[in-house]
């Protein structure tokens, strides 16, 4: 999607550039034929008309504003929102299992409750069936003191057996009581967490609308174009300097040229070079390729190389750059996350993000250069045949 706005966008900049040659012609004209005065003032009305087209202009980009930088900040929400919602989803699960767990863990206390409900039931049938004093019947005059005392030290344990089983039958009731307490909580957390991400889905939905109708605006506006191309143009000269600017000592990168492994598994669906679009009849200069693929399928670095760049880059989303060495660069953008940092050594075929949502579009993708010298050649020639 990004290449097709950017092919629209480039046949109005054509336009833009031939009309300042027409403008050119026409000045050069006017300076030829200084001496008449009809042609003066054809110059000078020529040159109202430039002013007031650049005011007009100023002030359309004072309304409008910068709709590129609108949805820069749509996609860094977009995809914060993702994060959250992978992880309510981790934490649902983990609430979910730990339901289970206390469902389990209540089970085996009530089990526990019944068999000591069942001998302190026996031992208080057998306690109220006997009268009071009846631990003296035991205690015989005619017995010796040693018998009498044997009595008095067995009627002593009983009672102190049976005081133990009702402190534990009490304390096993109490442990019941706080486990369903516990338990209720959980309930409640993972109620919380349900109602949490249906939120976090209603906010990503109407951040989907948004974003979508803004993309309309720029599919529409042709002055929103001319405005997107020269922030776009600012956004590659500036990865054109920074990889120029990271140059290393030379590698055998070059000597892989036809044998490099894809990047992420998917379909190539913009080239490198020119691309014609037949629907706006106009021509664009792709600088790499862009591979549709599956939300969060796994890219893998194509040469081992240091991380040069890893962060948000306005008009690419997640861009990582990693220097391989003699000048040689591979740029990833359209990250839905960084798994690296700069300055991290990577080994060829190392996990580096994965695919997230294109900028311009909802379509997961991965936007793929490869660079010489700040140069971007075409990355199907690296990769090898599959």
């Amino acid at each position: 999607m990004l290449l097709k706005y950017r092919k629209f966008i480039w046949s109005l900049l054509l336009v833009f550039i031939g009309a300042l040659f027409l403008l050119s012609g026409r000045c050069v004209t006017s300076v030829r034929a200084a001496g008449n005065d009809e042609t003066a003032r054809d110059l000078h009305t020529l040159n109202q008309e430039i002013q007031k087209g650049r005011k007009q202009s100023n002030r359309a980009r004072l309304r409008r504003g910068s709709l590129l930088k609108e949805i820069d900040d749509l996609s860094r929400w977009h995809s914060a929102l993702n994060q959250d919602l992978k992880k309510l989803a981790a934490d649902r699960r983990a609430a979910r299992l730990q339901v289970e767990e206390q469902k389990s863990e209540a089970v085996r206390l009530e089990k526990n409750l019944a068999v000591i409900r069942k001998k302190f039931c026996q031992r208080l049938k057998i306690r109220y069936c006997q009268p009071s004093g009846k631990w003296l019947d035991y205690l015989d005059s005619n017995a010796d003191l040693t018998e009498n005392l044997n009595s008095l030290v067995y009627g002593r344990r009983v009672l102190e057996a049976d005081k133990k089983l009702q402190s534990s039958y009490l304390s096993l009731l109490s442990e019941i009581k706080n486990h369903h307490l516990e338990l209720e909580k959980r309930h409640q957390f993972l109620a919380h967490l349900e109602q949490q991400q249906s939120d976090k889905m209603v906010i990503l939905e109407e951040n989907i609308a948004k974003k979508n109708e803004l993309l309309y605006k720029i599919k529409h506006q042709v002055k929103v174009h001319e405005n997107l191309v020269v922030e776009l143009e600012a956004v590659a000269a500036k990865l054109k300097l920074m990889t120029r600017k990271t140059e290393l000592a030379k590698s055998r990168f070059a000597e892989l040229k036809g044998s490099l492994s894809m990047p992420v598994e998917g379909v190539v669906v913009s080239f490198f070079g020119i691309e014609k679009d037949i629907r706006f009849a106009t021509a664009t200069r792709n600088k790499g390729i862009e591979i549709e693929s599956e939300s969060g399928t796994p890219v893998k670095v194509v040469y081992p190389g240091e991380v040069a760049f890893a962060a948000w880059m306005k008009g690419y989303g997640n861009l990582l750059v990693v220097d391989h060495g003699g000048g040689y660069h591979s740029v990833y953008a359209h990250l839905d996350k960084f798994t690296c940092k700069v300055h991290d050594q990577l080994k060829a075929a190392d996990v580096v993000g994965g695919v997230g949502p294109g900028v311009f579009s909802d379509t997961p993708s991965l936007y793929f250069e490869i660079r010489k010298d700040g140069v971007p050649e075409d990355p199907l020639i690296w990769i090898k045949q599959l």
